[in-house]
Formats: structure tokens, sequence, C-alpha cells
């Protein structure tokens, strides 16, 4: 028998700052010491991590070996200190991770208590470093609810597990099959790979369920764990699939039991689940990576049954990627058995139906009133994961006010307000007893009640406010215009003074934060209807108007509070856009609900409105107006001869991974001390420090001035420039009238770059970071756009590149050169009536659709994403 009952093996590579936490929860542990063994392996570590587990082992009660080796990763670490291993049992603890008090003491009690346990799984809860919360929040917490109980997987195969952290194995089996971790297979799943060996090698899959030992799994504030970084590698969509999931399918084959399949269904969908993000850190994956991934998925697909795929639930995942999964890697074509009705828009008397389907369009047939018509907009969604297109969606958008069926190759197809359900394969006692109604859900007067009592007195203010008739009046139709809540002067409030100017019988109202400089400005410019944005007013305002329309679609804009009893404003949102959308958005705004949305080029609206984009909108939301600020600047330009344009603007945007925290709903953020040390300042600090900049500056007699993005303005006190760098922020200098002026704009990704085109002004691209933006590094994902192909400038990726660019842009002239003047005059709307176009936009969306109205979807030009 075994010396020891319990043996923990620890990979420690490089995380000397976690170790004190680590280890001093070892030191709390209130078993009997004597009854464990530590073996903990520095697998190369180049910081203090071997000295202080020296000191430990040094100075701890418990049996302690400490073992190193040459880097090689955590599967061979483990594989090390697995060799030395004497107990009856063993877990495989992170050494970035800490355990509960009474973690082995669980452990104990419950192996003594549950005979016949093969393998023991402890209930995994996270750790948030950034904020200290400890919150029960995986994915897989569901197997915990039950308590402590032995169960058994074959029967109940939900209890899958992947972590080996947080897992005991008995040491005499594993040694018996040769058991080790797979060396090859990384970023991830090394540890899912050895748990399901152990499993499919026992006869009896006896698992003992623990919820009572907590391990606590940190979620590192600076994202640097394997784990938070492993989307960017390439292996992690190529040899985890291979070596790891395809090989366990392989080895059980040909009845690959339920709960391993729900496993690699488990692994998939994350893949999916990500590719449906705003950003993806797959985006900078190569084509021949790309490839390879839908190779060997098509392979795993053929040992997933339907009744895995259609009875996965362990995690919440949408009806896309089970489709995807089912369907997307099969032969046949295939598509929804019945159409599903969507949205309704009540003004316009529309309703939108939707089906999906994979491989050949079916052939439609739309009648209305028994007599055959277009519909006013359709489009065909693409689904798209790792550059290829699984699935689509038709979204078609008929009238309601009256009879519409549908035939899809030549058949009738129902019409259903219900999403095409799965099959069922189980039922639960709970669920008959909550079918029959022995779970009875409180009724909806209650609720309410509930609701009205929870109301604070400014609340009932505030609606008491609302519904008087004297604001109802005043707000009566009201349209919202507002851009950020500390800032202005961006396409909302140039649209509202085109309104107050030429429209006052629209009842326009803007919103702006007191304590911005815009509230003085505008006050001081006349404007008197102003509201403070978060005030009492405010929100009266919001529960009357009609409409919110801003150059910004985050959540504090379009839906900034609800009160307890479920009022919140019914306004329809109108997305004006902050710039030119060139990257793949659409995991951000196809969440949100917005009625219309503004398009300032053919490209972009194709690339939003057109076929096999992944975009929900059509030409029922989409209008290719223009922006309203570009009114002005078109004419602020015109006023501005060659010789008056004297200004070097160096404008870079922002980066997520350089972003500070959020601090409070809207935009604010507090600053992020990493910024000072980032390769971002470094890099643009070296171009507003070059010598050969300020010699050019003063041979083609410009002012370089530093203008960075709003988000980055918080920084500049702190930033030390040379004298004859001016610097600027959006908050005290009008961008426009930088524009206007410049001889060349220098930026990186930054769609200011359209706004310099759209008046002629030359263009330079300095991207030394494209790898990293475009890979996965800042929450966006590649779109139609191409800077080389299409963009108006040159592109530099080098210091003496861009250096170069600006004094070769420089020496032509203050006009772009001929190749990116072509560009610009076959990119854009024709400038000058934005305002007037979009107000009519607006207007048409408060008006039925007559019957026979068609929108086509553009046919031209066709529009490639790259990802």
């Amino acid at each position: 028998m075994a010396d020891k009952k319990y043996a923990v093996v620890s990979a420690v590579y490089n995380v000397s700052r976690y170790l004190d936490d680590f280890l001093a929860s070892l030191d709390r542990q209130t078993i009997d010491h004597s009854l464990v063994e530590i073996i903990l392996v520095d697998d190369g570590s180049t910081d203090d991590s071997l000295n202080r587990l020296n000191e430990w082992a040094a100075a701890t009660d418990f049996s302690v070996t400490v073992l190193t080796k040459a880097n090689g990763g955590q599967s061979s670490a483990r594989n090390f200190g697995l060799d030395a291993v004497t107990a009856e049992w063993v877990t495989f603890t992170d050494p970035d991770d800490t355990l509960a008090d009474d973690y082995f003491e669980a452990v104990e009690s419950a192996l003594e208590s549950q005979r016949g346990a093969e393998m023991v799984i402890c209930h995994l809860v996270d750790h948030f470093e950034e904020t200290g919360e400890i919150k029960d929040s995986h994915p897989l917490r569901h197997r915990f609810r039950g308590g402590d109980q032995l169960v058994d997987i074959d029967r109940f195969p939900e209890y899958v597990h992947l972590h080996a952290s947080s897992a005991f194995f008995r040491v005499a089996k594993i040694n018996n099959l040769e058991l080790r971790y797979d060396e090859r297979i990384r970023p991830t799943f090394e540890d899912g790979h050895f748990v399901q060996r152990y499993l499919l090698a026992l006869p009896k899959r006896l698992v003992s369920v623990v919820d009572s030992a907590k391990y606590f799994y940190r979620r590192r504030a600076d994202r640097s764990s394997t784990l938070q970084t492993s989307g960017t590698d390439p292996k992690k969509y190529t040899t985890v699939l291979e070596l790891g999931c395809l090989q366990l399918l392989e080895q059980a084959a040909p009845e690959v039991p339920l709960w391993l399949q729900y496993v690699i269904i488990y692994e998939l969908t994350w893949t999916l689940r990500t590719e449906e993000a705003t950003f993806s850190q797959a985006s900078g994956l190569d084509t021949a990576a790309a490839a390879r991934f839908h190779e060997v998925v098509a392979l795993i697909r053929k040992h997933l049954s339907a009744e895995a795929i259609e009875s996965f639930s362990l995690i919440n995942r949408s009806s896309t990627q089970i489709e995807a999964l089912a369907h997307g890697y099969e032969a046949e074509d295939w598509r929804w058995q019945s159409v599903v009705i969507g949205r309704f828009d009540e003004v316009r008397r529309l309703v939108e139906l939707r089906y999906r389907f994979k491989g050949r369009a079916p052939h439609e047939e739309i009648r209305f009133r028994g007599k055959r018509i277009q519909p006013f907009a359709a489009k065909t969604r693409d689904f798209t994961y790792l550059r290829r297109a699984l699935l689509h969606e038709r979204i078609i958008w008929v009238p309601v006010d009256g009879t519409v069926t549908i035939n899809l190759d030549g058949v009738a197809t129902p019409l259903t307000f219900e999403h095409p359900k799965r099959n069922q394969y189980s039922i639960r006692p709970s669920k008959v007893q909550e079918r029959r109604g022995a779970k009875r859900k409180p009724n909806t007067e209650t609720k309410l009640r509930k609701r009205r009592t929870s109301l604070t007195m400014e609340d009932r203010f505030v609606l008491s406010l609302a519904r008087s008739a004297p604001v109802q009046k005043l707000f009566a139709g009201a349209w919202v215009l507002m851009d950020r809540n500390l800032n202005a002067n961006d396409n909302a409030e140039h649209l509202f003074r085109y309104l107050r100017r030429r429209r006052r019988e629209i009842n326009a109202w803007f919103v702006v934060e007191r304590k911005s400089p815009d509230w003085d400005r505008l006050r001081a410019e006349g404007f008197k209807r102003l509201i403070p944005y978060g005030s009492v007013l405010w929100k009266a305002l919001c529960l009357n108007a009609s409409f919110i329309v801003s150059s910004h679609a985050d959540a504090y804009v379009y839906s900034p509070f609800v009160f307890p009893n479920g009022e919140k404003p019914n306004w329809r949102f109108v997305f004006l856009q902050h710039g030119v959308t060139q990257n793949n958005l659409s995991g951000w705004l196809n969440g949100k609900n917005i009625a219309g949305i503004v398009a300032s080029t053919a490209e972009e609206y194709a690339s939003i409105v057109g076929d096999h984009s992944p975009y929900k909108f059509s030409a029922k939301e989409v209008a290719l107006t223009g922006m309203p600020r570009h009114d002005i600047l078109v004419k602020k330009s015109a006023e501005r001869n060659p010789e008056h344009r004297q200004i070097i603007a160096i404008m870079p945007t922002w980066r997520e991974f350089l972003a500070g925290a959020r601090a409070g709903r809207g935009h604010q953020r507090d600053l992020n001390p990493e910024f000072f040390s980032s390769e971002f300042l470094n890099r643009w600090m070296g171009i507003l420090n070059s010598a050969e900049l300020k010699k050019m500056s003063q041979d083609h007699g410009c002012t370089i001035l530093f203008m960075p993005h709003p988000n980055l303005e918080g920084y500049l006190p702190e930033l030390t420039l040379p004298s004859y760098v001016e610097v600027a922020s959006y908050s005290d200098v009008n961008v426009q009238d930088v524009i206007a002026q410049s001889a060349v704009v220098v930026t990186d990704y930054s769609s200011i770059a359209f706004d310099a085109a759209i008046v002629r002004r030359p263009v330079v691209y300095y991207q030394f970071d494209r790898e990293l933006v475009f890979g996965g590094g800042h929450p966006t994902k590649p779109g139609y756009y191409s800077y080389d192909q299409a963009g108006f400038g040159p592109v530099a990726l080098e210091h003496e590149q861009v250096i170069e660019a600006i004094g070769a842009t420089l020496q032509i002239g203050k006009d772009p050169g001929p190749e990116y003047l072509r560009r610009i005059e076959r990119t854009f709307v024709t400038p000058g009536r934005a305002c007037s176009r979009v107000t009519e936009m607006i207007e048409e969306l408060d008006r039925p659709v007559n019957i026979g109205d068609h929108r086509p979807t553009p046919e031209a030009p066709q529009i490639q994403y790259t990802n």
C-alpha cells in the first residue's frame, strides 16, 4: 500500500508572483499533512519560481519533492512529476490557482462514503484576479447542483470533466495503463485528453462529484494564462483537434459513448462560439490552418451522432452552432422545414420571415393577398466559421396587412412563430413534474406587484414627470441626438445643427453631460435644446421620444435604463456610425435592435446589406447617405487653398488591449499604467521625435500636430513631446478644422482616413502592429476592406517606411497621388447632402410601406470577407 494517500503534482513555469497564494493554500489544508505528498516540477523557469519552491519545501511540514527540468511545457513537467508519485491518488493542481482550506478533507470524506469511485472531480470556482471576485460561473457548474454524490457517467453523460487540475486519479490505474500526458497536444486540451483516456480505460466509470471541495481557478487580470492566449495559436485549430479530439473518438469507435461525444462537442462549440463574437482570436489564422480545421472537423463529425448533437445542452450555445455542426459538414442540402415569423415593424407595417439552409438556396415564391410579390427587402446572411460559410440564413421583409404565404422549391411551407425545436431523446422525472404543473411559477400579477413596490421615490417622480401633460407635449415624437455622453462634435451634433437650421418642425433635442466642454460650447453658440445626460429631465425625454439617433452603438446610448417595473425608453435606434465600417462588426451589431444604419460608401453598404455578408441587416435598415459630419467638412475644406494646408496631422486610433478599465457606464476609462511602456507609444513617439520629420515640416512650411483617439486623451498630460510638436484633443479642437488644414494625415487603422480622403487630403498609414491587431489583439475581425488595395495612401509597417512615405507624399504636393484620387472617386457617395439624406431616411422609418415597394439587394460590388 502507498505511504501517502494523496499526491499533488504541479508544473511550475514563471509563476513566481502567484506562488505565495498557492503554497499558502496548501499550508492551510485541514487534512493531516502526513497523508499528502507534494511534487513540484520547475519547468525551466526564468523568474524566481525555483528559489521560492525550495524555500517553501524547507519550511513546510508537507513531504515535498522539488524537481527541475529544461522547459518542455506543462505536459512534460506533469509526466516528469508523475514518475515520482508514491501515493494512492494524484491530482495536478496548477500553481497559479488556490484551494479551499478543507479541499483535501472534503475529498477524503467523499471517498470514505462513496465506495467504488475511480475518479474524483472537485468544484472549480472562478477567481477573477482583477476584482478579487469569487464566482461560481464555470459553464459546467450544473454538475454540482446535487451536492456530493457518486455518478455513473455512462448513465448520466452530462457529468463530463476536462480539468486534470481539479480532479483526482488512482495512481495504480494510471501506471497499469502506462498513461501519460501527450506532450504533442498544445496549447490546450492536454487535460481533457488525459482525463478521457483514463475514463475510456475503466470497466465501470464511477466518478465522485465533490461539490464541497472548492478549487479556485485564477482568471488572470493580464490575460496571460495559456487558456486565455490559446486562441491565437494555430495548433488549437489543428493539432488539438487531430491528436486530441479525433484520436479519442477513433480510440472509442465504433460505439463512442455519449459522454465522450459531449466532450468533443463542448470543445468544438467553444471554437464556433468565439467566432460569433465581436472579435475572434482566430482572425489571424492562416488559410492553410483554417482549411485543416475544417478537414479535421469533417472527420470528427462522422463519429458524432445526431442524438449527441441535438441533445447537447452542457453550455448555453446558439442554435446556429448546433446546426453548423449538425449540417455544415454533411454533403446533402438541408433547410428548415418551416419559415419563422420574426421581427415586426409596426410603424412600417412589415414582418420579417427567416429560414436557414445549407447548400443550394431554395427557390422562393412569396404571395401577398394571393398575388406573387417581390419582398420589400431581402438578403442571404452567411454564418462563417474560420473562413468557411457553414450555414446561410434567408431574411425576408414582407407587408403584414394581408395574407402572406411562401413556397420553397414549389412546396407550400409552414409559417411559425417558434424557432424549430430539436428532437428530445430522454426525459427526466423533474421535467415531467414541471410539465404537469407541480412547480408553479409566480403569476404575472405577483411579479408586477413586486416591481411596483421596488420603485424608489426618484423613480416615481421621473415616471410621474414623464407622464405629465406638459412634458408629453414638449417631447412628443422627439428625436434624441447624441454622440458620446462626454463628447459631441460628431455626426449626431452635425445632424442636430442641420435640423435646427433647416427642419425646425422636427422635435430634435441634443444630449451630452453637463460637465462636458461641448456643453459649454453649444450653450455659448446659443443652442437651447440641450438636455444633460443622466438628468431627471433626460429620463423624461427618453420615455417620450420616438428616436435615439447617435454616432455610437453602446448600450448606455440606446438602452440607458430600465425601471424596476419594466418601463424603459420605447424609441427606435438610428445608428449614424462614428466612422466608415471597414472591419466585420457583425458580432457586435447583430445583437442590437437597430432601426436604421447610415452607410457612406458603396462597398460599406454592400458589405452590410449584400448577400453572403454576416450581418442580419438588409436594405430595410441601411441607407447609403454619407455622414452628417462630412457636410461641414466638405464646406470647411473648400475654403482652404493648398497654401493654407500646413498641418502634418498624426492621428492614431486606440487599441483595446491598452484601454483602462471602464469607469462607469459611459465612455470613461481609468488610465492603464502599461500604456507608457507599450510598443504603441514607443512607435508613435519615435515618429514624433524624428529629426527627419522635423526637417520635412520645416522644408514644407508645416506644423506637426499630434491628435490621438479620444480614448487616449487622458494620457496626454503625462507625455513629454518635442517643442515643435503641437498637441490637440478632440475636446479642445474641431477635428474638421484639423483635416481641412492638413497637408497629410498620418493614421493607422482609423476611419479618420475616410474623412481625409473625402476632401482629398493625402493619407499615410502606419501599421507596425498589423499582425497583432488583426490576429486577435484588438476587438475586430477583418472585413471586406483592404488597406493595400483600397486605401487612400501608402501603407508603412516600419519607422523608416512611414517617414519616407510622408516625405514622398509632401513632395507630390498637398493632394493625393493619381492612383489614390481614383480610389477616392469610386468610393464615396457624392458629399454635401448627407444631413438631408439621413433626415429623409429617419422620416421614412416613420411611414408605412406601400404594397409593391421593393428594396433590391445590391448586386455590385461583390464583397469578400477575409474571415
